[in-house]
């Protein structure tokens, strides 16, 4: 067993057993974040080995101003999404299956075709033709970590950097992808409002948080495939849950809604 195929077991067994993630051993904890990719890449194994299906796809952290300051990470960073960990706006989960929940408003995208950014990045209106759907949605992170700074970046990234759950809305109808840097979205719990957001907030536009993404895994000899969803960052800052039950609902114009209970 390498050192990456160990760590993602801890990782993994920490996942499926809903205990905190300690630090990881010095013996296989990433140095750096290309060790925390090549960790999360054997999480990924991991769990399939173990019949968890194939994954949906991607989500992005750090991709707007508010999130890197929030976590003192300077740039973009992705991690994975759990097939069994995408949910149709509307669901109740129940709150025991978190440890410190928050909810993020994104603008998530599934791909319609395959984006190859191993030779060049992808233009925007190459990344826009890929889509086949933009939906506004809910992400569930969660603070497996406690003090998450003293585990360090490489570590939240082979952990898939605090994803926990998709709640998509429907897909937008006759949305034109090269227009999502106009829309405003907001966050509201229990009915009150939380934080707003823009899309040019994320990395001025959403499609190129998609082509960053693209480019991440082109350098090291993947494709973003068709079919993969991918959630593009968070507009507003991450509203912690301090309770439960609670109600969250993001609202994106032009986009529509995505809502979720935690009883």
């Amino acid at each position: 067993m390498t050192s990456e195929e160990a760590a993602a077991a801890l990782l993994g067994e920490a996942r499926l057993r809903r205990t905190p993630v300690d630090p990881l051993p010095e013996s296989v904890r990433p140095a750096d974040d290309s060790s925390g990719y090549r960790i999360q890449r054997a999480l990924r194994a991991w769990f399939a080995e173990r019949g968890d299906g194939p994954p949906a796809g991607y989500k992005l952290g750090c991709t707007t101003p508010v999130m890197r300051e929030m976590l003192g990470v300077a740039a973009p960073v992705y991690g994975g999404v759990r097939g069994a960990d995408v949910h149709r706006s509307g669901a109740s989960l129940p709150s025991p299956r978190f440890h410190a929940p928050g909810i993020e408003c994104e603008i998530a995208v599934r791909l319609g075709g395959d984006l190859d950014a191993r030779g060049r990045p992808p233009a925007r209106e190459e990344t826009a033709a890929a889509i086949a759907e933009v939906m506004p949605a809910i992400e569930i992170v969660d603070n497996r970590y406690g003090d998450w700074s003293a585990l360090g970046t490489p570590t939240l990234i082979a952990d898939d950097f605090f994803q926990a759950a998709c709640i998509l809305g429907p897909p937008a109808r006759e949305c034109d992808p090269m227009g999502l840097d106009g829309v405003a979205g907001r966050t509201l719990i229990d009915g009150a409002e939380t934080g707003r957001g823009r899309g040019a907030d994320v990395l001025g536009h959403p499609l190129d948080a998609v082509a960053w993404l693209a480019g991440a895994l082109g350098r090291s000899g993947a494709i973003l495939p068709a079919g993969a969803l991918v959630m593009t960052g968070s507009l507003v800052k991450t509203v912690w849950l301090t309770g439960s039950p609670a109600s969250a609902r993001v609202e994106i114009d032009g986009l529509g809604t995505a809502e979720v209970m935690l009883d």
